[in-house]
């Protein structure tokens, strides 16, 4: 997390101090999907046995974090199941907590199956103990208990009277159970060893393989955690000959790299994707080195205050409070004195201390977790392609937050970025193509003014194929807090044609298109593909997702092509194909998803849709996160593809640069309504 660090993997808890936000953050998400789980298991008819998904956040808690964190978690999510289910849902809570809680301790420690074996018998011995000395103590209980049970051998008796030859069996079960019964200690004990034992068995069978392949994915991106007691001091720091290559890669990811970042300087990373920039941040931020070594006069001290701080890309991903002071001041040490409002001016939030987070554009939330981020007092700030995934006007704002920093505070800045301006603002450039160097990049992206809006239901090409009339969506309908996303919006999208859907962050463009692939059904009006509701024909509008990673399901490159294409993945040839169609060379198609850049993940996911041959493809912001290279040969491809065969595209975008000939039509968003088309001549084209 970009304000306090993350949690490191399994096997390497924190053995002391109170609960860090980031273990707060991680109980909080877990026990909200047990209790999530717990109350469907209790609530939805014979449903019981989906009890057990519940048993897998509360392991990842028990094998990632100490135990405290299982506890408070367990705690949480009973009060909600609690409130909302009732005994039963507070119950199937403690017995996931146990169930996951003890298999995720015991492949922590590295143990195995006799370990697990001899703790379920004790657990079992123990539940059962107490529950002896409850019926002990409470007499009355126990008489209603066992005359329940009788009851029901002497119903069970019955029938076995009834059937022909069973009538010994059926007196032995009377006088055998009144027997047993007299030694109901041992039978309880020996019932509760019984049950809880198969029980853990079963989750320890379950749930250990889900923990194993889960510690197959490493979380290569991840911040780790800076448990160092020496004084903080991120810089200068300086780098000799450091190289890093992830676990299981066949190359380096970085290096060789020597360079040093000194204090109070203002200090802009370039180059192309799979570069090693990312990789840098995390050098940066405190992760060691395979090779070389890094000189620091202090600890890098992540997230703490007078440390270093991050600030990624994804901006959704660093909040955390509900309201933005809130957001400001998460994570601080208790007692840290906060001028927020100072900070939120700063940054260009004056007056939005009170808002709902939810309620913020991208741009807003950037600058969100830069006002965090200074909260820290940093030494050392590393912004990592920040302004890739908002709009013109928010990046113009953020570049210009960005520029004053070193001159505002006593700070380093390492501005990590695809766009020459915002380089060239910076007081050294350091370019990471080849092996390294201080040369400025000047393939970098350059900006340009937007196209003018034609007239959405301008007919170019082949026939109708998409046609949306009157659309309108509203997220939360029928609630206080429901919020219109598009209004009225009508488009005709023709077959082979090319239409580039503009507009800020928050105008409704990732919403529309939802609703033109068939994922998301209109509040208002209809989206028909060749005249049927696209909703019916879901997979035809093959659609890029904004954020790549959540498109990609598989470990592997190439294991992913073929699942999201339908190839054959014995048959190498389609997949190498299917790579170079993006410019991605066949060896990257044995890596692991998590070692990919942003860039290269985008591209793998439009190889798999490409490969797919769909009706229409939209693209949600396709140019976030690659580099110029990247950006002018994809575009060269899929304007070849829609000149040549037929491929109809649909771009969403707040960027319009090189995008003239892949989407001759234009339509501007403006708070979810479609823009005034102009009358001037030169406004349609």
């Amino acid at each position: 997390m970009a304000k306090t660090g993350r949690a490191t993997g399994g096997g390497a808890p924190r053995r002391a101090g109170s609960m860090k936000p980031d273990e707060l953050a991680h109980a909080a998400i877990m026990a909200a999907l047990c209790a999530a789980t717990a109350i469907i298991a209790v609530v939805v008819p014979f449903a019981a046995g989906l009890s057990v998904l519940g048993t897998v956040p509360m392991g990842l808690l028990a094998y990632r974090h100490r135990f405290r964190v299982l506890v408070a978690a367990t705690v949480a999510g009973g009060t909600i199941a609690f409130l909302i289910a009732g005994f039963g849902g507070l119950m199937t809570v403690v017995n996931c907590a146990y169930i996951g809680g003890l298999v995720g301790i015991v492949k922590r420690r590295g143990r195995g199956l006799p370990t697990i074996t001899v703790s379920a018998v004790v657990a079992g011995a123990a539940f059962g103990v107490v529950g002896v000395g409850f019926l002990l103590a409470f007499s009355r209980i126990r008489d209603l208990i066992f005359a329940s049970v009788t009851a029901n051998m002497n119903g069970i008796a019955a029938v076995l009277d009834r059937i022909s030859g069973m009538e010994r069996a059926a007196q032995q079960l009377r006088d055998g159970f009144g027997t047993v019964l007299s030694y109901w200690p041992v039978l309880i004990i020996g019932s509760s060893i019984l049950s809880i034992g198969s029980v853990t068995l079963i989750g320890w069978w379950a749930l250990s393989r889900v923990l194993s392949r889960l510690s197959g994915v490493p979380d290569v991106h991840k911040l780790d955690s800076d448990g160092s007691t020496e004084p903080v001091g991120p810089v200068p720091a300086e780098f000799r000959d450091v190289r890093f290559r992830y676990d299981g890669a066949a190359q380096d990811a970085l290096g060789p790299v020597s360079l040093t970042i000194g204090e109070g300087e203002h200090v802009a990373v370039t180059g192309p994707n799979g570069s090693g920039k990312t990789t840098l941040m995390l050098v940066l931020s405190g992760r060691e080195p395979t090779a070389g070594r890094v000189e620091r006069p202090g600890a890098v001290g992540l997230g703490k205050v007078g440390g270093t701080a991050v600030v990624m890309q994804h901006p959704e991903s660093q909040v955390l409070g509900s309201r933005v002071a809130d957001d400001v001041v998460f994570g601080l040490p208790p007692g840290t004195q906060t001028d927020v409002d100072r900070l939120l001016a700063e940054v260009g939030l004056d007056g939005l201390a009170e808002r709902d987070t939810g309620n913020l554009s991208g741009g807003e939330l950037q600058r969100l977790a830069v006002a965090a981020a200074l909260a820290r007092q940093p030494t050392l700030l590393i912004a990592d392609e920040v302004t890739s995934m908002v709009d013109q006007q928010g990046r113009e704002g953020l570049i210009e937050v960005l520029s004053g920093l070193t001159k505002n505070h006593r700070m380093s800045l390492v501005h990590i970025t695809h766009y020459n301006d915002e380089a060239a603002s910076a007081d050294r450039v350091i370019d990471l193509t080849g092996n390294g160097g201080s040369a400025d990049n000047v393939e970098m992206v350059s900006t340009s003014s937007p196209p003018d809006a034609t007239s959405p239901q301008t007919r170019r090409g082949g026939s109708p194929l998409l046609e949306l009339t009157g659309v309108g969506h509203e997220y939360g309908l029928g609630t206080p807090w429901a919020s219109t996303a598009l209004r009225n919006v009508d488009l005709v999208v023709n077959e082979g044609d090319g239409v580039l859907i503009h507009g800020l962050n928050g105008s409704g463009k990732s919403t529309l298109a939802w609703i033109m692939a068939g994922l998301l059904t209109p509040t208002t009006g209809t989206c028909l593909l060749d005249g049927k509701p696209v909703t019916e024909q879901v997979g035809a509008v093959a659609i890029s997702f904004q954020a790549a990673r959540l498109q990609l399901m598989r470990g592997r490159v190439d294991m992913e092509i073929a699942s999201a294409a339908g190839l054959d993945y014995y048959d190498h040839s389609q997949i190498v194909a299917a790579l170079a169609m993006v410019g991605l060379d066949p060896a990257i198609g044995l890596r692991r998803i998590d070692q990919l850049s942003g860039g290269q993940m985008r591209r793998v996911v439009l190889a798999g849709l490409l490969a797919r041959k769909p009706r229409v493809l939209i693209l949600d912001e396709p140019l976030a996160g690659l580099d110029a290279a990247s950006q002018r040969g994809l575009l060269g491809l899929l304007s070849s593809l829609r000149r040549d065969a037929g491929l109809t595209v649909v771009v969403i975008s707040h960027d319009f640069s090189g995008l003239e000939e892949l989407c001759p039509r234009t339509l501007h968003l403006l708070d979810g309504g479609v823009m005034a088309t102009p009358t001037t001549a030169g406004g349609v084209g």
